[in-house]
């Protein structure tokens, strides 16, 4: 019996050896684990790569008194600003003339050309995109393009009151039409003095003449 019961005891004395040996105070070590300090090349921000450019796309609208002008002020600043006019569109509504004009400006260059671009008129509406280019050996921000499209469309004319006149009388109107009689019958007087003057008066000069040499030749 003795015999039989040493194996047993044996085998749980070292169950409890090993318990007593995972329970005790020491820290666990994190298997794999990176020691402090270390660079594990995992970036917790994400930003673009040095061989790309964010080349961005705009799209604007604007309100102008003068839309001519103003197409032609935002293809200078363009070329100002080392890019140029890629298309150009003009149409006629209600008389009054409007523009769509598509802009190429270095990347560089796109926040100035915007800022001259407001100067034209009264910003309506505007969207801006941008997209992620990767960029060869040799291109930046001053070979590479961005693109803007300006709108331009004329301001809403100002408001006109009606006449609050009766009757429709209107004192202006009445001086400007009595003045154009006036003119009228004025030029035609002035028209008839030179005529005779240039047509009869030679002949009344003669008459003179020759009334004055009678007079001295009857003279005593």
């Amino acid at each position: 019996m003795f015999r039989s019961t040493l194996p047993r005891l044996t085998l749980a004395a070292a169950l409890a050896f090993i318990l007593a040996a995972c329970g005790g105070s020491a820290t666990p070590q994190l298997i794999g684990s990176y020691p402090q300090g270390a660079d594990t090349g995992v970036s917790e921000s994400w930003s673009a790569p040095t061989s790309a450019l964010v080349v961005y796309t705009s799209y604007m609208e604007i309100e102008t008194s003068d839309t001519d002008w103003a197409a032609e002020r935002a293809k200078q600043y363009a070329y100002d600003h080392g890019g140029y006019l890629a298309s150009s569109q003009s149409w006629y509504r209600d008389g009054r003339r409007h523009y769509t004009l598509t802009l190429a400006v270095p990347v560089a260059r796109f926040e100035s050309l915007r800022g001259d671009l407001l100067s034209l008129g009264t910003l309506v509406n505007e969207s801006v995109s941008g997209d992620l280019k990767p960029v060869d050996d040799g291109e930046n921000g001053w070979n590479t393009y961005s693109h803007i499209t300006v709108q331009l469309r004329p301001a809403a004319a100002p408001i006109s009151f009606p006449s609050v006149t009766p009757g429709g009388w209107n004192p202006a109107r009445t001086f400007e039409q009595a003045f154009g009689v006036f003119a009228s019958v004025f030029t035609f007087i002035v028209d008839a003095v030179i005529w005779v003057t240039v047509v009869v008066g030679p002949f009344v000069l003669m008459g003179l003449g020759i009334r004055t040499l009678v007079r001295k030749w009857r003279k005593p």
